[in-house]
């Protein structure tokens, strides 16, 4: 949209979040951040399509099925347990269901449980073994996203970044000093993907489906002078629809709704560390006969379950961060070692507000500019003469003219007609935006052939990925909204943040809605539409928490925090870092030279290093160490390996293009 019109019109329209054409053009690529909830939207979409690819390709004779995130197996099969009952799954990783109360503070017989999917990739030493490290929790952003789906595809990376480099085989060392070896854990929060019950506000998959398309085909605020008033009324409606469902208690899994916000996630998370410390102790106990007395007693005291005492060895993600700060606020003695990556303002999010996270967006297209002159025409579609200032300027032209003129694409061959609309362009940038490293070049692509009025390559990635779900037999066979017909989708992350922020959205008008979304607007051009439209979820969302921890968040925790930040973040800036250090006392920043969402965008060898030292030793970098990325858009690697590196630097580059699932 033309920067002079967006002054008058505001949000998107109904989309929960990225159009459902958008879920499936760029393969890998999916919304790790906090408020972008595409990826909880579509968990039973697109990016569990991608995880189901990945593991289709490195599991033979794997029974899966693509509609339910990850993969309906081994879940079914597993059934919930008060203990962690760990199963071979996914090739080389383990899962388990573990068995907690929906309501942790309500000590009735009959409370409704939940249970919750757990993802572990297990050290590569045993827990009797000396280098040992612990358990690592990763979590992942959303709120809403796939845990599991996230340990599948980048727990190798997070394991290989935080063990040691010294080869496990290699046993001829000195334990005083040893080098330690994780296992690497993820988990399905409440409601979310593979964790029973699941949340839903439709009555079928196929009717959630419908909607979407609807909302997709409105397009986003400022695609049209009606689109703020169309997007009001129709997410409003939604979230009346889902309180009411909660309110009524028809059914079990309704109840949840009152039970998915962080506080309850904090003490699921609790439960977790504890009972993985109680199987490890077990674990122990069960080799003893290899052993001598001596070393029996050794391995028994180093491996005893200690209990309400269990740490958490952590690394947050996005919204994973608020997640973290909660949990080392409500839980202080239990904190190891946290790292905190592309840090949420916990304080502003438990507001509700989302004031605290566009403020660096927009530079990001000057960066674009500046990589694609360096990178040349050969590898920038949108390369033109006169350096990184025109080639932005052609980028804006490009998307502005799609504002009054989108570009008609007729049918051909199995592809059908279809229109690409300024909306369509801006989702795609937002993408972009997050990933640069792989991203850039694809939107470099597509914006080179809309500037010729060529949509052919978009319409047909948008047909590639667009569908209507067919209900399964066993739904047919339901009643709506039964479990049978309950499937992951966008409703799970409003769930999660309009009741963590402190109601402060519900009952919002449409002219006060609209101050707020040109606040954001004027933040940043690219993205204050889309993410105006986070709190606009809460409007008509009237379901208050049980529980709710409220902050103030800050405090100290045994080892000060490890927090990352890109200097430029499109929606977790770098100052946000900073102000979270200032309320931790003795916790360091530290910073990575590049763009995007979260360390992981960009592959970063030197904050490797230090983040390995850390879990090692407990050894921080110095205070505003700012790290040099290996890798630039466009331009490709350009800081090789040092010696020995080589694969970790392979891994580094194979989750940027692959992270934001």
């Amino acid at each position: 949209m033309p920067l002079e019109k967006a002054a008058r019109t505001s949000l998107e329209a109904p989309k929960s979040s990225t159009p459902q054409w958008l879920q499936g053009m760029f393969v890998g690529i999916g919304l790790l951040a906090i408020g972008n909830w595409a990826a909880s939207r579509y968990a039973s979409g697109w990016t569990s399509n991608n995880v189901l690819d990945y593991v289709k390709s490195s599991i033979d004779g794997q029974n899966t099925e693509s509609y339910g995130s990850t993969l309906t197996e081994p879940w079914s099969k597993i059934n919930p347990s008060k203990e962690l009952d760990f199963h071979d799954c996914f090739g080389d990783f383990q899962c388990a269901r573990l068995d907690v109360p929906m309501d942790w503070n309500n000590t009735e017989p009959g409370n409704p449980r939940v249970g919750l999917a757990v993802i572990k990739l297990p050290a590569k030493v045993p827990v009797t073994d000396p280098r040992y490290g612990g358990l690592l929790w990763v979590q992942t952003g959303g709120p809403g996203s796939s845990g599991v789906d996230f340990i599948i595809k980048h727990g190798k990376t997070y394991q290989m970044i935080v063990d040691s480099d010294v080869d496990p085989s290699i046993v001829d060392i000195d334990y005083h000093s040893s080098p330690k070896y994780y296992d690497i854990l993820g988990m399905d929060a409440r409601g979310v993907n593979n964790t029973t019950p699941r949340y839903s506000c439709f009555p079928t998959t196929a009717s959630r489906d419908i909607w979407t398309l609807q909302s997709d085909a409105q397009g986003m605020i400022g695609s049209s002078d009606d689109a703020f008033d169309y997007a009001f009324e129709r997410t409003k409606a939604l979230g009346e629809g889902c309180s009411r469902r909660a309110a009524s208690g028809e059914n079990v899994e309704d109840k949840l709704a009152y039970h998915m916000n962080t506080s309850p996630v904090v003490a699921d998370m609790v439960e977790v560390v504890e009972r993985h410390g109680q199987w490890r102790e077990k674990q122990a106990l069960a080799s003893f006969g290899r052993f001598s007395k001596h070393e029996a007693t050794f391995i028994k005291d180093r491996n005893k379950w200690i209990k309400g005492e269990e740490k958490l060895l952590y690394w947050g993600l996005s919204y994973g961060t608020a997640l973290g700060v909660n949990f080392a606020t409500m839980q202080p003695h239990r904190i190891e070692r946290a790292v905190i990556d592309g840090v949420v303002d916990a304080e502003d999010f438990a507001r509700g507000e989302w004031l605290t996270n566009l403020q660096d967006t927009d530079k990001i297209l000057t960066k674009f500019g500046e990589y694609c002159d360096r990178a040349g025409p050969e590898k920038c579609g949108m390369y033109t003469e006169g350096g990184g200032q025109a080639i932005s300027k052609k980028f804006e032209d490009t998307v502005d003219s799609l504002y009054s003129n989108p570009v008609g694409v007729p049918a051909a061959g199995s592809s059908a007609p279809d229109l690409i609309t300024y909306s369509d362009m801006m989702w795609v940038i937002r993408q972009a935006f997050y990933d640069p490293i792989e991203f850039f070049p694809n939107l470099a692509s597509l914006l080179n052939d809309i500037s010729r009025r060529n949509g052919t390559s978009f319409a047909v990635a948008k047909q590639t990925s667009q569908r209507v779900s067919v209900p399964s037999k066993e739904c047919l066979d339901a009643p709506p909204y039964t479990p049978e017909c309950r499937t992951p989708g966008p409703e799970t992350t409003p769930a999660i943040l309009c009741t963590d922020g402190g109601f402060s959205a519900y009952g919002m008008n449409k002219a006060d809605y609209k101050a707020y979304a040109d606040e954001l607007r004027q933040q940043s051009r690219w993205y204050g539409d889309s993410w105006a439209h986070i709190r606009m979820n809460c409007v008509g969302y009237d379901i208050k928490p049980k529980w709710r921890f409220p902050g103030p968040f800050s405090g100290r925790i045994a080892k000060p925090m490890l927090i990352l930040g890109n200097q430029l973040d499109p929606v977790t800036p770098l100052r946000n870092a900073h102000t979270l250090a200032s309320r931790w006392p003795g916790s360091v920043v530290l910073t990575s030279d590049s763009e995007g969402h979260c360390m992981i965008s960009s592959p970063n060898l030197c904050m490797a290093r230090y983040i390995r030292k850390y879990f090692q030793t407990g050894e921080m970098p110095p205070e505003d160490k700012v790290c040099e990325v290996n890798e630039r858009p466009f331009i490709g690697v350009t800081k090789p390996p040092e010696e020995g590196e080589e694969a970790l630097l392979a891994q580094l580059r194979s989750s940027a293009r692959n992270f934001l699932e």
